[in-house]
């Protein structure tokens, strides 16, 4: 049966009845297409990016199933001398300061307020906190934030920057101080000034290093920074949380790769996996994408590394049907350059979300064309026909641009994967396309393309 479906896909993309001439792709680029038309270079393996979470999605579904929860608990011994606390930390991407605060809120209610010891269990997930070929400059960004057992407020620390006066240095906010620590050497230059960069060096315990420059009439830049060092940042938390709640503790933290658990336990449940899944689809969440994926070696007892994960990913999908012999998964995000997707591996996917009833949920959980996330505001699918009929998660790295979805049409869902590697601009191009006068030549050749599969169902 495998075969059979290979041989057709390979037929189709032989008699593709999709006219090149009608549509001319962007210089450079390599182009790989599935869709009602037909098909172009379906088999070809291709950077994914964040259309990888479609993958992610689909085994986190299939392994833990709709209604799994993150499960973090803290355990108490009762002692004269104080309360000895344990916190079982499992990498949940949704926890919270909040979160923390009524674990430990509940516990002391009970036992009171005098502390003797708190040990932290911080070894759930194994490996490096990124995956392997990510961008080494994303390190320091929120989008690439560390993926660690101890997991709270996204690992992520809110800021701006401002010009300041001619000469002078830039006015950098930092939303909590206490977290991170960063130099500022960006200096202020001239309107004139036309070779303007900033950059960020990431250094130990969570202290970093802006250098560069900013022109005086550049606006108020958002910037969002990930910590490095999960453990003091953790630390600071923990301690803010415990003196919001009047709690004096001024012992260490010690932190353990595994601590059995007290008898009285305290537990704060995340909320059920296929909302996990609608944020992680929608908001195109890689911490949530990364955690799920390490949790699929962890839930089944193995290293929760990134490739024992990878390898787990693939023999899910293998169970499914689909053919993993060259399949290339590093993360569970898509952040790591060395993952390789085919399109017909895609669209073999999302055709089993249509048939099979576990996976049907997901369908709905997809951004929607010019109403949720993603594909809120992406210029290619805001306007008429195309506004609310397209179901897809997107995927960008410099250099790439995806799609893959689901067109809806008279009550019918039919699934596409459009995507596209080695994407460059001229620098007039980019110009123009980044003061919005323009649509960026990808994203006008995927609204035509969209237009004309959308054309095509019957």
């Amino acid at each position: 049966m495998r075969l059979l479906i290979r041989l057709l896909f390979i037929t189709l993309s032989v008699y593709s009845p999709f006219s090149q001439a009608a549509l001319s792709s962007p210089r450079g680029a390599v182009v790989s297409f599935i869709g009602p038309t037909g098909t172009q270079n379906s088999q070809l393996l291709l950077t994914p990016a964040s259309t990888l979470k479609l993958v992610t999605a689909t085994a986190a579904l299939k392994q833990l199933g709709a209604d799994y929860r993150y499960r973090t608990q803290l355990s108490v011994k009762p002692n004269p001398q104080g309360l000895h606390l344990r916190l079982h930390m499992r990498g949940d991407p949704s926890f919270s300061s909040k979160d923390l605060k009524s674990l430990i809120a509940q516990a002391t209610q009970v036992y009171g307020k005098k502390i003797a010891s708190i040990d932290i269990e911080s070894g759930a997930f194994s490996g490096h906190h990124r995956s392997q070929g990510q961008v080494w400059n994303d390190i320091g960004i929120c989008f690439a934030s560390p993926v660690s057992a101890l997991n709270i407020d996204q690992n992520c620390v809110n800021g701006n920057l401002k010009p300041g006066k001619l000469g002078q240095l830039s006015k950098l906010h930092i939303s909590d101080p206490s977290l991170l620590r960063i130099d500022n050497q960006i200096v202020t230059v001239s309107p004139e000034h036309t070779d303007c960069e900033q950059s960020l060096v990431v250094g130990d315990n969570n202290h970093y290093h802006l250098k560069g420059c900013v022109r005086a009439d550049a606006k108020m830049m958002p910037l969002r920074f990930s910590i490095s060092d999960e453990q003091q940042y953790f630390t600071t938390k923990l301690r803010r949380v415990l003196s919001q709640l009047g709690l004096t503790y001024r012992g260490e933290f010690n932190f353990q790769n595994r601590l059995s658990m007290f008898d009285s336990r305290y537990t704060h449940q995340s909320a059920p996996l296929i909302k996990l899944l609608e944020y992680m689809l929608v908001e195109s969440d890689n911490l949530t994408a990364d955690s799920l994926f390490k949790t699929l070696a962890f839930e089944q007892q193995r290293t929760a590394s990134y490739r024992v994960a990878g390898e787990l990913v693939k023999q899910q999908l293998d169970a499914l049907g689909l053919d993993v012999t060259q399949l290339v998964i590093r993360d569970g995000s898509g952040l790591s350059r060395e993952n390789l997707v085919s399109a017909e591996m895609l669209y073999q996917l999302l055709q089993l979300w249509q048939q099979d009833a576990a996976l049907a949920p997901l369908i709905n959980k997809l951004p929607i064309a010019g109403v949720s996330g993603t594909l809120k505001y992406r210029r290619s699918v805001t306007r008429k026909p195309l506004k609310q009929h397209i179901y897809a998660k997107s995927g960008y790295v410099n250099g790439v641009i995806n799609l893959a979805g689901f067109i809806e049409k008279q009550g019918k869902l039919t699934p596409f994967v459009l995507m596209s590697n080695g994407v460059s601009l001229t620098a007039e191009q980019a110009k123009t396309v980044k003061m919005r006068q323009t649509l960026h030549p990808m994203l006008a050749y995927e609204r035509a393309w969209l237009e004309t599969q959308l054309e095509a169902i019957k």
